[in-house]
């Protein structure tokens, strides 16, 4: 699934996103009882655990001002215009242990 820029008139590949990962999505979207029908996941910058620059992935009820929109599975994933060039060739998967679900960004 490719990502959407809103902002051209074509369609430019920034961010895959495996069916284990949109699977993943779908079901805490479908666990939070009043979640929005534009709810999805935002990676935007944040700051990692060692105080070093990193990503930062939430939920969110739409997209930001500037976002940019992963779409082609139920639960959309905006992307922060930011690190948008930084997520080029990336791939976000998902794995469940121990009934936790981590995301990760691996390259393509």
């Amino acid at each position: 699934m490719a990502l959407l820029d809103p902002t051209s008139e074509g369609v430019s590949r920034v961010l895959t996103i495996t069916q284990t990962a949109a699977e993943a999505l779908d079901s805490i979207i479908a666990s939070i009882a009043d979640a929005p029908e534009t709810a999805g996941l935002r990676i935007a910058p944040g700051t990692g655990e060692n105080g070093q620059p990193g990503l930062t992935l939430q939920l969110a009820a739409e997209p930001a001002p500037g976002d940019q929109v992963v779409d082609g599975q139920r639960v959309p994933v905006f992307v922060d215009a930011d690190v948008a060039d930084e997520l080029d060739d990336k791939v976000l998967d998902a794995q469940l242990e121990g009934g936790q679900i981590g995301f990760t960004l691996a390259q393509a």
